[in-house]
């Protein structure tokens, strides 16, 4: 996932009869940097001649502007160069240091060149690589931000076997074209049918072989009546899709060879008692069937280092600058590339080089061709993007979440519980892909809407109820080298540009990545090369696993049961090496595991270990790491200080980088939505206030008729007068007369007609417009009228 863009190209040993000869801005002889605010040229022999090969020079201009401008901004944010120090590496795999010096000097082969060079470590391109290395191919890999930072991190966390794939490949076959096109119609539904098929085996395969990354979920689809208008699909047989759900599932479960948990039905009584938010929606009755679920981001993570412990040189914040091509032939062989982490920039040649950029797919191949052909360029990727909120647990009550088949706009809406909290999703709007997970406040207001249909009207979704939420691309992939008569993939597009050589893929799901990815390395060796192994591969953890793993850790580690759960359905069978990094909490009970946030069981050793899996950044840990960024917004800012600490011991970081390292996971955490609406500030300051009522209600972000310390703090900080905790703590104890953490409105109303004097409340007055008042005047804003 590369978008940046520098200038790399062949020049004779002609062009200059002094090998040192060095021009530019900057003179040295150093690896090039990365530079901020200066143009560096840099004239050298490539690597490949300083290891002794054939003498090839090439000219490397690197610019703050060139990476301005065809850069994500949203990557100016997740990474701060800290030039950490190394740190071993999980027992068997190598330490990221280690990755980079062998992707700087190969030592594989005396040309050295890799077998084939993946550019993208989401789980497309970290699966390729498992699979490459596992073939015993030379294999590289690098990924310019976290592994699963972008579309691999963003899902709906299902290992899901297609059910919408299988209603619209009946959509298909029942359509008006059977009769006007029958060969092409019966086609495109095989070809759809065969994509459910291999959804079910790549699912079964999730499950079997990695059990300790993925569980099974019961979801239900509620029925309100015996037949849907308008039908989903726009489609008249969908109108009776109640009657035919228990029918339509027995025959999906049978996709699997029945080996997943069968469907089955729960009637109106026993729907009640599971969903009780249901009591009141007229049920008829429920039809429940099954899907693997997982953590995306630990799931990717996995596969990256299952791929380095097959022997894969694989890194994270490792970003591909430019191509290296044959000046005679236009084949590209290799790439430029720059070590986020240090600012270095580096030489990787490969016999074949794959972009596994998922939505940004085609800023990589713009670097396959000169600029004149960029603009004539057939784009390969449209992104769509969807959106996900999370709510707390207790609207999907025992662990079985919630399809809505046919919503407003005819999407799949899904409730799930994950992690002990309730995710919803998703949204489909079409657009260019970014970096950030910055929400649409429309979407996350639509997604409230639509779950309000399946709650009683007594229990109420509020806006402040969603504790995080984002938003991740999707590629919606074409063939741009495929000719003009070539059928349009419904699935993801391997496709090899015949001038330079590379290949892309892009497309597809999470539940066909390792399917994906023996599909492209097939390509690379070809029908007589080594054939793929990885559906008997257990990925990183799996070995050694067993269902009582988390009762072993409590009896030998003294911690608490959810920390155990969380370690094993993490870690696996690795979760024994995290807990041997555990400090101890001088508590009596846990005995071991400091707890990065309340009310959460991510601990000490979470950190610890994810610097051993190359964790760069204190975000890093805590959106993919540890999942609290997609959790809880705020649960994330609160554990930022102690992230810190803990890393910057791991990885030796100077106070300076700590604080640009917190500044950046700041600055992308906010990113995610949460309990306030983007629009608050606009509301906030535009509203009119009659009375101190108003005042309270507007600062009462949750509705619930209190004021909370951090409502205090993020309506200061919203307004743009950010207070420290010492600020904030004594602000509200000013209004908290009766110490109990809750400030009522008796309570607000009298710390607003006593403390004039009070710096919180001269810039709230001044924040919300009320500057115009004088002091006697803010002293008699009445208390409203349910106070007369």
């Amino acid at each position: 996932m590369i978008a940046s863009r520098s200038i790399v190209r062949s020049m004779p040993v002609s062009a200059t009869g002094n090998k040192s000869f060095i021009v530019g801005l900057s003179y040295h002889r150093r690896p090039v940097s990365h530079p901020i605010a200066r143009r560096t040229f840099f004239w050298g022999a490539s690597s490949q001649q300083q290891r002794g090969g054939s003498k090839s020079w090439y000219r490397r201009s690197f610019t703050s502007k060139s990476i301005s401008s065809s850069r994500d901004p949203g990557l100016e944010v997740t990474s701060v160069i800290s030039d950490p120090k190394e740190v071993e590496g999980p027992r068997g795999v190598p330490s990221r240091a280690e990755q980079i010096r062998r992707l700087q000097t190969p030592t594989i082969r005396e040309d050295g060149t890799f077998d084939i060079l993946v550019i993208g470590g989401g789980a497309t391109g970290a699966g390729i690589a498992m699979d490459a290395a596992q073939r015993g191919l030379q294999t590289a890999c690098i990924e310019r931000g976290d592994f699963a930072s972008e579309t691999s991190s963003r899902s709906t966390k299902l290992i899901w076997a297609g059910i919408k794939y299988m209603a619209t490949a009946t959509a298909i076959l029942l359509s008006p074209k059977i009769f006007s096109s029958p060969i092409v119609t019966v086609k495109d539904f095989i070809s759809e049918m065969k994509m459910v098929f291999h959804c079910h085996q790549e699912r079964h395969f999730m499950m079997d072989k990695n059990k300790h990354l993925c569980n099974w979920i019961p979801i239900a689809m509620p029925f309100t009546s015996w037949h849907i208008s308008p039908p989903p699909f726009n489609h008249p047989l969908y109108g009776f899709f109640p009657v035919l759900a228990p029918m339509v599932l027995k025959f999906y479960d049978s996709l699997s060879f029945f080996q997943c948990p069968p469907s089955y039905i729960l009637t109106r009584k026993k729907a009640e008692e599971v969903f009780p938010q249901l009591e009141e929606k007229n049920i008829k009755y429920c039809a429940v069937f099954y899907e693997a679920q997982h953590n995306d981001a630990r799931t990717n993570l996995a596969i990256a280092m299952t791929a380095a412990e097959k022997g894969a040189a694989i890194a994270n914040y490792v970003e591909m600058i430019d191509t290296i091509k044959d000046e005679s032939t236009g084949k590209v062989l290799g790439v430029q590339a720059l070590d986020r982490m240090t600012g270095k920039i580096f030489e990787i040649r490969a016999k074949k080089v794959v972009f596994a950029g998922g939505p940004f797919t085609d800023s990589l191949r713009e670097m396959e061709v000169d600029e004149k052909k960029k603009e004539a360029m057939p784009k390969a990727v449209h992104g769509a993007s969807g959106t996900h909120i999370v709510l707390p647990g207790y609207y999907c009550p025992n662990e079985m979440g919630l399809l809505d088949f046919n919503t407003s706009d005819g999407r799949f809406l899904f409730m799930l519980p994950w992690e002990d909290h309730t995710l919803v999703g998703t949204t489909d709007k079409k657009g260019p892909a970014e970096t950030s997970p910055h929400p649409p406040e429309d979407e996350i207001e639509w997604l409230l809407n639509e779950c309000s249909k399946y709650l009683t009207p007594d229990l109420k979704v509020r806006r402040s109820d969603v504790l995080s939420a984002w938003r991740g691309w999707r590629p919606l992939a074409a063939d741009p080298h495929a000719p003009p008569d070539a059928p349009v993939s419904r699935d993801h597009v391997i496709s090899e540009n015949p001038e330079s050589g590379v290949i892309f893929i892009a497309g597809g799901k999470w539940t066909t990545w390792r399917e994906m990815a023996q599909e492209v390395v097939d390509r690379v060796v070809g029908e007589d090369g080594p054939k793929c192994t990885t559906l008997q591969t257990k990925l990183f953890g799996g070995e050694g696993y067993t269902k009582t793993l988390s009762i072993e850790l409590i009896q030998k580690y003294n911690m608490s049961q959810s920390v155990a759960e969380h370690l094993v359905k993490t870690y696996g069978a690795r979760a024994w090496e995290v807990c041997e990094l555990t400090l101890p909490t001088n508590k009596r009970w846990p005995k071991f595991g400091n707890a990065l946030v309340e009310g959460y069981p991510y601990i000490d050793a979470d950190v610890i270990w994810a610097c051993r899996e190359y964790a760069c950044t204190i975000e890093d840990v805590l959106s993919r790491r540890t999942r609290l960024a997609f959790l809880n917004k705020d649960a994330a800012l609160e554990a930022i200080p102690m992230v810190a600490d803990i890393m910057a011991k791991e990885l030796g970081w100077s106070a300076k980088v700590k604080q640009k390292q917190i500044e950046a996971a700041e600055k992308y955490v906010t990113c995610y939505g949460g309990k306030m609406s983007e629009t608050i500030e606009e509301k906030l300051k535009s509203a009119h206030y009659k009375d101190v009522h108003d005042v309270f209600d507007a600062i009462d972000i949750s509705q619930n008729g209190v004021l909370e310390k951090s409502e205090i703090e993020e309506v200061a900080a919203v307004l743009g007068f950010k207070m420290s905790k010492k600020e904030v703590d004594k602000a509200f104890s000013e209004m908290d007369r009766h110490h109990t953490g809750r400030v009522s409105f008796e309570d607000f109303l009298q710390w607003w007609t006593s403390s004039a004097n009070s710096p919180f409340r001269q810039k709230l007055s001044r924040e919300l417009g009320l500057n115009a008042m004088n002091d006697q005047d803010l002293r008699d804003l009445g208390p409203g009228t349910m106070f007369g």
